[in-house]
């Protein structure tokens, strides 16, 4: 959702309601079918509902550029070259941690209109470690980075080549030189304390598409956005 700067989730929060010519939070809250407190909490945590933006902007046919990174669309050679995610699923998750290149070429891909990185990918979750920000069997939605760039208790997916696939929130050890501590929101998993040598690919989560919805019309962006991934991962199985 960002190029080289952290998305600032009150400024967002402004350019929505003005896109949507309202004023007041409780009316944004509506419009998203979520609780009046939910925005605040975003505000105070600097974080965003990005399912539920994009589904507000494809709903009232906004420029999700606009919206998240306050830079409008201009060019229709842009427009025309999409940026296609490579699709890692629990079934192929082993190969691509062992660092083939050829699994890599033959992934499944699709187009998220919110990833504007060069290099994507999407990866299923496999654990509820992160439970309830990430659930199991979702895709969180990433973009590539270096671990001298990534903000501090990020989350991001994590590759080892000897350790295999981490999904947490990942910080540098004070008093550790180059060891980094992988932590979980649900406290039923442990942490993991990883050296820097050891980490081959890190990506930075923009997002998550979730199976389970609640509400039927919220998500429909992420409901067909998921079946389209099913038909992609069907067609990569049978190949």
């Amino acid at each position: 959702m960002q190029e080289d700067k952290i998305i600032d989730a009150e400024s967002v929060i402004l350019r929505l309601k003005q896109a949507l010519k309202i004023r007041k939070d409780i009316h944004l809250a509506r419009m998203l079918n979520i609780r009046p407190n939910t925005i605040s909490t975003w505000k105070k945590r600097n974080t965003l509902d990005y399912p539920a933006i994009i589904g507000i902007c494809q709903e009232m046919e906004l420029d999700l550029n606009e919206i998240l990174l306050e830079k409008k669309t201009t060019r229709q050679n842009d427009l025309s070259k999409p940026v296609q995610t490579k699709l890692v699923s629990r079934e192929v998750q082993f190969e691509y941690c062992m660092g083939s290149d050829e699994l890599v070429e033959k992934l499944p891909r699709y187009n998220f209109p919110f990833i504007i990185g060069s290099n994507s990918r999407a990866f299923q979750v496999l654990s509820n470690n992160m439970f309830p920000i990430i659930e199991e069997n979702s895709f969180v939605i990433c973009e590539e980075t270096k671990l001298s760039e990534i903000p501090e208790n990020s989350l991001a997916v994590i590759i080892s080549r000897k350790k295999g696939l981490f999904i947490n929130r990942i910080r540098r050890i004070a008093d550790k030189k180059d060891v980094y501590l992988l932590t979980s929101e649900n406290t039923f998993f442990n942490n993991v304390n990883m050296r820097e040598e050891d980490i081959n690919e890190i990506w930075l989560i923009k997002a998550s598409l979730s199976y389970n919805m609640n509400v039927d019309n919220k998500f429909k962006f992420i409901n067909d956005s998921i079946k389209v991934i099913d038909r992609a991962l069907i067609d990569f199985k049978s190949s």
